[in-house]
């Protein structure tokens, strides 16, 4: 009787996972969440009268769905199929905790909205079958592109949609800076760069026709010249570079070059300078990139942050600050105004932590960061996280409540849904065949340089 049922189990999708209805169910329910980040962040909600309650939308729905497949699996099968997720998932409300224990529960809500939520979507998500992950895939990038449109129409009106968040625990209505800056339905500038960034690695690995890709490569580097990301535009355009010099080589030793892939290198050296040139010399979309390259104020500020290290004591430096004495040493280094404030992530997360716990804390991460990685199953996941970390190491978005990393974790997963996707291209033609090669069969699968090739 044992044996029969444990035979009906191996057969039997587990409730969570690939193939069951509930594990279905979950990865829609995560889908919502993701949806919910993008549609309704803090601003949006302040504009519409319902910033009432001290989560967003896209939390509850983590949360509810999360820990619901939190409990559709065993804890074991869980632990022994993704033991970095798990690390992460049970450290980082024990992190929480400690920080509240020791400077108070004041700032603690970004353990809960920006790193747990983060791990619980990925319980959701990731069961998912590859199908599925490509059709998150395309949620994904229309939304980018739907925030393309609102953003280059707000850079060239000068006006935005909805108010710029520079600190979330503040009235987003107050917060006003010199310089206008577009940032569409996202909360802010920066978080839109970065996740237009993480649009453009999931195009690569979409791997769709030039005549597809092209274009909408060409919206979302206009947005992120719009959004005025400088260290996002940059990081993703030298990874970019460096990936294609990469690619087209082994390629070139491999002797596999497809046309869709010489088209695009084609395409991004003649057309990618040409737009940013145009953009920047014709329109006012790129204006806050091109008045900022140079040692402005945001920079100085990065610099100045350090100094509050000076004034820690021991039991700073070992168990962190307290919230309100922070707020005192800002005013003592000069970043106490409503403009200015710390602007690493890394350092704001040590100050809150201490040197002991901050250890703990980049563990974790670095498991979570790994497992996000190898879910991927793809190099352009890899280089989506590797860009992700640079450029929010540039900014203070993992040091206070934002959706980068929740977002992360919804773009890995879309990525891996195309790790043995083959796209079905109908008569796939190759580069041989644009100078009169020809190869008796089938033309999807003639590389170029191949000696059956014979001559017209």
């Amino acid at each position: 009787m044992n044996r029969s049922l444990n035979i009906l189990r191996q057969k039997l999708p587990l409730p969570g996972q690939r193939g069951s209805r509930t594990g279905v169910a979950l990865f829609w329910w995560g889908v919502v969440a993701v949806v919910l980040s993008f549609l309704l962040p803090v601003n949006v909600l302040t504009v519409m009268g319902l910033n009432i309650f001290k989560l967003l939308p896209t939390t509850y729905a983590a949360l509810i769905g999360g820990l619901f497949a939190l409990g559709a699996v065993s804890f074991h099968q869980r632990c022994r199929e993704a033991p970095g997720l798990m690390l992460y998932i049970f450290a980082i409300p024990a992190l929480g905790l400690y920080s509240a224990y020791w400077q108070g529960f004041s700032g603690t809500a970004v353990y809960l909205e920006t790193y747990w939520i983060a791990g619980l979507l990925a319980l959701m998500l990731e069961p998912a079958s590859a199908k599925q992950k490509r059709i998150l895939a395309g949620i994904l990038i229309t939304l980018c592109l739907l925030n393309v449109l609102v953003s280059v129409q707000e850079s060239l009106t000068q006006t935005n949609w909805f108010p710029l968040v520079i600190d979330p625990d503040k009235d987003p209505l107050a917060q006003v800076t010199e310089d206008f800056r577009a940032h569409g339905f996202y909360s802010h500038p920066l978080n839109a760069a970065l996740i237009t960034s993480m649009a453009v690695y999931l195009l690569y690995a979409m791997r769709l026709r030039f005549i597809l890709a092209a274009p909408i490569f060409g919206m979302l580097l206009l947005s992120m010249l719009a959004f005025g990301g400088r260290t996002a535009l940059g990081v993703t355009l030298i990874l970019s570079i460096l990936t294609a010099a990469y690619l087209l080589f082994r390629g070139l030793l491999q002797k596999s070059l497809k046309l869709d892939f010489v088209l695009s290198i084609s395409f991004a050296l003649v057309f990618v300078p040409l737009i940013i040139a145009i953009v920047a010399t014709q329109t006012t979309i790129a204006d806050r990139i091109m008045d900022n390259l140079y040692y402005d104020d945001s920079a100085a500020v990065r610099a100045t942050q350090w100094e509050v290290l000076r004034y820690l004591n021991l039991r700073n430096w070992l168990f962190g600050i307290p919230h309100v004495d922070l707020e005192i040493l800002k005013y003592q280094i000069s970043l106490g105004g409503k403009d200015t404030d710390i602007e690493n992530c890394w350092l704001l997360m040590f100050l809150n932590l201490g040197g002991i716990g901050f250890l703990v804390f980049l563990v974790i991460l670095g498991a979570f960061t790994v497992h996000l990685g190898r879910q991927s199953g793809s190099m352009f996941g890899w280089l989506m996280i590797i860009s992700s970390m640079v450029i929010d190491s540039t900014s203070n978005s993992l040091g206070v409540r934002t959706n980068d990393l929740l977002l992360e974790v919804a773009f890995a997963v879309a990525i891996s849904g195309y790790k043995d996707f083959k796209p079905a291209r109908g008569v796939q033609r190759r580069l041989g065949q644009t100078i009169g090669w020809h190869h008796k069969g089938s033309l999807s699968n003639v590389p170029i340089g191949v000696h059956t090739m014979r001559l017209r």
